[in-house]
């Protein structure tokens, strides 16, 4: 499967990423101009091609949804053409702190991209907002609103982003749909709270970080009930691992099964299972 660039309104774009791969968004203003929403340098002739065909004769702002790899990877690049890189000051601190070595992790399977773009480095927002900003182009007004809840939510740096004008509301990795999530950057409980506040959010079209974007409140109210619920499974069922109630494959089985089952991104579940018992991401 490849990823597919999927028209959700009049100017709104998502670059829907196969397999449960990250989500880009373009949000193309009425002179031309665009908002591009995340970026990974790894798939930057993607996200190009995206931004050609939708017709956008320049990106005006890029928004890091949150700080990891997948979607803030791609600053460098950016920063490069002078573009402006807009983050919640959770997504810069958590960046500044445990940024370079992340990094430094997951470019190792692709070092031929440090030929490519000379210099290419963690490169943080250097606009920055604290609980919450707007962005303005011609007919079009962002709500920006920082959502991890204590400070940590699936991240430090965890943003929702409204487009006014057309209803349309970014989830960023709060919200995974019809995969399983990565847990294993985040803090479950935390988490929990975050997705209970967006349970009434308005909008039409809503777009998650990963997975397929889905129509109408209706919807939408149904998928962040999936996540809240998987999310509170989970979390219960890791407790009963660290009490010795249950057992790891017990609990990886499970949350295979039944409605899970229909989930992708199956390898998830026993990375999620691994860094709760080891504290090792991988």
């Amino acid at each position: 499967m490849e990823s597919q660039i999927k028209q959700i309104s009049k100017s709104v774009y998502a670059v829907i990423g196969s397999e449960g791969a990250t989500n880009f968004g373009i949000i193309k203003a009425n002179d031309g101009s665009a908002v591009l929403i995340d970026a990974d340098i790894r798939r930057i002739d993607e996200v190009e091609e995206a931004l050609k065909l939708t017709g956008c004769a320049k990106v005006s702002y890029l928004i890091n949804t949150h700080e990891h790899f997948d979607h803030t990877s791609a600053n460098f690049y950016f920063a490069q053409r002078s573009v402006p890189i807009v983050g919640s000051a959770g997504c810069v601190g958590a960046m500044a702190e445990d940024g370079e070595p992340d990094f430094a992790r997951m470019m190792k399977p692709v070092p031929e991209l440090y030929d490519r773009f000379p210099g290419l480095k963690l490169t943080l927002p250097d606009i920055s907002f604290k609980d919450a900003t707007k962005l303005t182009l011609p007919g079009i007004t962002l709500q920006l609103q920082y959502r991890a809840e204590n400070g940590h939510s699936h991240s430090k740096g965890d943003t929702t982003i409204y487009f006014e004008e057309e209803e349309i509301f970014i989830a960023g990795d709060l919200l995974y749909t019809e995969v399983h999530p990565v847990t294993f950057f985040g803090n479950i409980p935390n988490w929990l709270t975050s997705l209970k506040l967006l349970f009434e959010t308005h909008y039409k079209q809503l777009v998650p970080g990963h997975g397929p974007a889905v129509e109408g409140e209706k919807a939408g109210r149904e998928y962040f009930k999936k996540m809240y619920d998987y999310l509170e499974d989970f979390h219960g069922r890791l407790l009963e691992i660290k009490s010795g109630r249950k057992g790891a494959d017990e609990v990886a089985a499970h949350m295979m099964s039944g409605a899970y089952s229909v989930l992708g991104k199956t390898r998830m579940v026993q990375r999620n299972i691994n860094q709760f018992l080891t504290g090792q991401w991988y």
